[in-house]
Order: C-alpha cells, then sequence, then structure tokens
C-alpha cells in the first residue's frame, strides 16, 4: 500500500487557528449554512441518520442536530486535533453523536460501515483531496445515501482564472483584517504563507458538479457561490 501523505491538520497550531480565527471569518459562513438547512428542509425533512465528513469541530452537526432532534450524526475526521475539539463541542449531544477518525483518502466502508444515510455534508474538507478521489468519494457518498439522501458539500472550490483567484485573494485579506483587526500587511503575509495553503487541491465547482450527475445524483447544482466559496450537491433519487 501506498504510504499516505502527511497533512498539516494533524499540527494542533494549524487547526486550531482555522478554529479560532479563519473558520468565524468565513465571508457568508452563516448563509452556507442557512443555505445547507433549506436545502434538508426541501429534499431530506426530519433527516435520522447524518453523516459527516471532515467535521473539523462539528459546526455542520452542530446545526442539524439542534434543527432535528431526531437525528443522530457520524462526525469524521483525520485531524486529532479537530477530533478533540469536535469531542467538546459536541458533549452537549454525546449520547447523539458518534466522532469517529477516519482519512477521506481511504473508502468510506473502512471507518464509516454501511449502513445508508439520510444525509450526507462536508464543510470544507474534501479540496484536500486529489480530483481522482474527490471523484470516487462522491460516488461512495451515493451508494451510501438511501434513496431520497442528500449530500451536501460546503466547499472551497477554483476560480475560473488566475485573474479571478487574485481578486478572491485580495477581498479574502480584506475580509479577514477587517473582521480580525489585524494590519492588512500581517494577514496578507499569514494567508499567502500559512502552512495548510499546499493541502489545497482545488477544482472548479461546475466540474464536480458535472461528476455529480454523472455518478446519478439528481437536483445537482450549486445552490451558493460567492467567489471560491460554495454550496454544492445533489439527491440520490
Amino acid at each position: 500500500m501506498t504510504e499516505k501523505k502527511s497533512s498539516s491538520w494533524q499540527d494542533p497550531v494549524v487547526a486550531l487557528k482555522f478554529l479560532d480565527e479563519r473558520r468565524g471569518a468565513i465571508p457568508f459562513g452563516p448563509e452556507q449554512v442557512g443555505v445547507m438547512l433549506r436545502l434538508v428542509r426541501h429534499f431530506r425533512p426530519e433527516p435520522r441518520h447524518i453523516l459527516d465528513l471532515g467535521c473539523g469541530d462539528g459546526f455542520l452537526a452542530r446545526a442539524l442536530l439542534a434543527e432535528y432532534p431526531q437525528a443522530s450524526a457520524v462526525l469524521v475526521d483525520h485531524s486529532e486535533p479537530m477530533l478533540e475539539r469536535a469531542r467538546l463541542a459536541m458533549a452537549t449531544d454525546a449520547d447523539r453523536c458518534e466522532i469517529v477518525h477516519g482519512d477521506l483518502r481511504v473508502p468510506l466502508a473502512e471507518f464509516a460501515g454501511r449502513a445508508h444515510a439520510d444525509l450526507v455534508v462536508s464543510g470544507f474538507a474534501i479540496h484536500h483531496l486529489p480530483h481522482a478521489r474527490k471523484y470516487s468519494l462522491y460516488a461512495e457518498i451515493f451508494d451510501l445515501l438511501a434513496a431520497g439522501g442528500l449530500f451536501i458539500n460546503i466547499e472551497h472550490v477554483a476560480s475560473v482564472s488566475s485573474e479571478v483567484e487574485a481578486l478572491y485573494d485580495a477581498v479574502y485579506i480584506d475580509h479577514i483584517s477587517s473582521w480580525t483587526g489585524k494590519d492588512r500587511a500581517l494577514v496578507d503575509a499569514e494567508y499567502h504563507g500559512r502552512a495548510d495553503k499546499a493541502d489545497n487541491i482545488l477544482e472548479p465547482v461546475n466540474v464536480q458538479v458535472d461528476w455529480l450527475r454523472k455518478i446519478g445524483f439528481v437536483h445537482a447544482d450549486c445552490y451558493f457561490k460567492w467567489f471560491e466559496l460554495a454550496v454544492f450537491g445533489g439527491v440520490k433519487p
């Protein structure tokens, strides 16, 4: 078996800086979660079995469990610092969730079991995978979903061109500087020099939506987009 490349997300400094600073500062973060909840209410109301892939501290699972008290969730991440925070953050819902160490680079069946899920969600995690693995993971999610099940990915995607990417970077740095109160030059240096930047393997959202359609998802679309931030997914017939 080929040895898997180490991820910067195993570093507590990298993981906690994202959770404590950058995660809350993501532009339109509440709106992205709101789009997710509207999609669930429309396509898969009253889900009971939820799978959160690349859960971080469980921010998506918490929103869903708060909305659906009858639901339970399995939260998966490969970063131990993230999982430690998830255990703390999900303590009040400990009887309704299972927190699992799992690497999305290997087949879901190795850590997520084979039970059908009503809803699979992911937030800013799948873009760390090579493109071929993104595609195979989407196919595994399709197989894991129950009929009528919904997949939603809140994600970092590629810009259409280097010029648009440069514009996104500038607007994002402006936003982080304003949100944190830090000097813009410092934010710029931190943003471009961050340790996890090399982990990003971005693909345009339209390409990924086309993959979902090819796999068999219906209603597959990009439901929200702001530069390189997108909410997309689809429904298993």
